[in-house]
């Protein structure tokens, strides 16, 4: 029997992790981790928001030999107004291994982004329910994978979450009492058809709120990306590439970017 091939972005995780919590594991692999898919082409982190962390993450991936996408150099004042920073390497089996960090995930409280780092695991994995607000983004395919986080949830908060609309129907008449949520006021009408109108108003209102924001950070990163594309990958290999970026970033990208409805710190 071929042996199961190990997880590079567990691996990695865990190597960030090991001198302390300072990298939790978010997005398509979160997603893997909890059974609800068996791949994601690239991994996702929320990183903490200090010196130290970006400074030991860095060393991680240079020893992988790894260099920059276009995206915000690794720096805590950028990632303090929400952008993210994207990395990719080449693992012994040749397979593109492609890395994606951020400090401020959309949609979370500061609250709950502290406590992402309180665990003693190496293999620090974002919760349930962040993972679930983070998936409400433009992309259709992020709501049938809410609706399989969300029915990990007990009941009375799965009727919540869930995009199910069958399973709005089925717990809306135990759980559904005092909630708000037009999907599960529709619910207790038992008709199937109103339920699946109701999600489908919530989940257009969430992709459109999702594209404004990522709207705002394409058109503030314009310059700066321009001028990072051009760079050739040996110019963006860490660690020299880290300094490059850097160096462009304080030319041409702003550190923070008004959001058109929502406060900077849920910007991606």
């Amino acid at each position: 029997m071929a042996s199961v091939p190990r997880n590079i972005y567990f691996d990695l995780t865990r190597a960030f992790n090991r001198q302390g919590s300072i990298a939790v594991l978010a997005s398509g692999q979160a997603v893997v981790y909890y059974r609800v898919a068996i791949m994601s082409k690239d991994g996702d982190w929320i990183v903490r928001e200090t010196a130290e962390a970006t400074t030991r993450v860095l060393a991680v991936l240079t020893e992988h030999g790894a260099w920059y996408r276009p995206g915000a150099p690794l720096d805590a004042r950028w990632l303090a107004g929400g952008w993210s920073s994207h990395f990719e390497f080449s693992d012994e089996a040749l397979r593109r291994v492609r890395c994606d960090f951020f400090s401020r995930p959309p949609r979370i409280t500061d609250a709950a982004r502290a406590a992402l780092f309180t665990g003693s695991d190496t293999l620090a994995v974002v919760d349930l329910m962040s993972l679930i607000v983070m998936k409400q983004t433009q992309r259709a395919k992020d709501y049938v994978v809410i609706g399989e986080l969300a029915a990990r949830l007990p009941p009375e908060r799965e009727l919540q979450w869930s995009t199910d609309p069958d399973r709005l129907l089925a717990l809306a008449p135990q759980y559904g009492a005092e909630s708000t949520r037009a999907a599960v006021q529709s619910a207790h009408t038992g008709d199937r058809e109103a339920v699946v109108v109701a999600l489908a108003r919530e989940q257009n209102r969430l992709q459109l709120e999702d594209r404004r924001r990522l709207s705002a950070y394409a058109a503030a990163s314009e310059p700066f990306l321009r001028a990072v594309t051009r760079l050739p990958v040996a110019e963006r290999r860490l660690p020299e590439g880290h300094e490059r970026l850097c160096a462009l970033a304080e030319e041409l990208l702003p550190q923070r970017v008004a959001l058109p409805e929502e406060g900077a710190h849920d910007a991606q």
